[in-house]
């Protein structure tokens, strides 16, 4: 049986630890500051990131990878007889698994499987580390999608940002227009519903609405097993920990794991995001 070997993509704001530590192959997107190209967790760190975006009048723009970049990253893998499984950002929100598709059908290569995560960040990436560890284990490529699509069914994600001018304006915002115009301090809460941003509830003051995050997900996961708990933030040390404190109070969670968003996906959001990924964990267990 051939060896799986794992891609995806920088929207997944995995640890570099991480990424080190199963040998998981990253295609980073790009951001754009005027005429100026960074490659996402490259040449742009998170903390930079943040710090331009602060001081910058326009907003930057992000571009995916080419499907001539896919193939430059999948064929070192086919070269060693690998399986591939390569698990991307929703295809409503980027055209980067279009992309994927297309380097797989220029490659003609049947031991490649693409996947679309109908999500991004700390879901993309609690995905990306279930399937490193079941390929590590010795997992099929078939086990693998099997257990890919197990999460998407049964994960639960919420996050909170402190405006939604960043969604708005990248256009990634789906129904959560319902929110715009909303009073000062009023922070909107969201989930990721069949691949589009929704929102869910409106929460008057930060504390108060990471508070409520986690009741959420308390409320959902009353009568479940141990979790699997993926929590990140934008540029908001702060905030994170006030979430690290109330889950470590509130839920059931197994293990942990953190991660600072990166500058793509923090382009669309904004640096308030405060937010966490959470399923059973039978599927990160090996």
């Amino acid at each position: 049986m051939a060896k799986v070997r794992i891609v995806t993509d920088s929207t997944a704001d995995l640890p570099k630890e991480l990424v080190e530590k199963y040998g998981i192959t990253v295609v980073p997107l790009k951001v754009f500051f005027g005429s100026e190209c960074f490659i996402d967790g490259v040449d742009l760190s998170a903390a930079e990131f943040f710090s331009r975006l602060a001081a910058s009048k326009e907003l930057p723009t992000t571009s995916q990878p080419s499907p001539t970049e896919f193939v430059e990253y999948y064929r070192p893998l086919i070269d060693e007889g690998a399986d591939i499984v390569s698990i991307h950002i929703s295809s409503h929100m980027s055209g980067t698994l279009q992309s994927a598709q297309l380097a797989k059908t220029m490659l003609g290569y049947e031991g490649l499987e693409v996947i679309d995560s109908r999500s991004v960040s700390v879901v993309l990436g609690m995905m990306v580390l279930a399937a490193a560890r079941a390929a590590e284990a010795g997992g099929s490529r078939a086990e693998v999608a099997a257990l890919l699509q197990n999460i998407i069914a049964d994960h639960r994600v919420f996050f909170m940002v402190d405006t939604l001018e960043y969604l708005q304006r990248g256009g990634r915002i789906g129904k959560a227009q319902a929110f715009l115009g909303t009073i000062l301090n009023v922070k909107p809460l969201c989930t990721i519903l069949d691949g589009v941003i929704n929102p869910y509830e409106k929460v008057r003051g930060r504390k108060k609405a990471i508070n409520r995050l986690v009741q959420l997900f308390a409320e959902q996961y009353r009568d479940a097993g141990p979790l699997f708990c993926f929590m990140t933030h934008g540029n908001d040390l702060e905030g994170l920990q006030t979430l690290q404190d109330l889950v470590r109070e509130k839920l059931n969670c197994a293990e942990t794991a953190y991660s600072q968003m990166g500058s793509v996906v923090g382009t669309h959001v904004g640096p308030g995001i405060v937010g966490m990924a959470v399923c059973s964990q039978k599927y990160l267990r090996v």
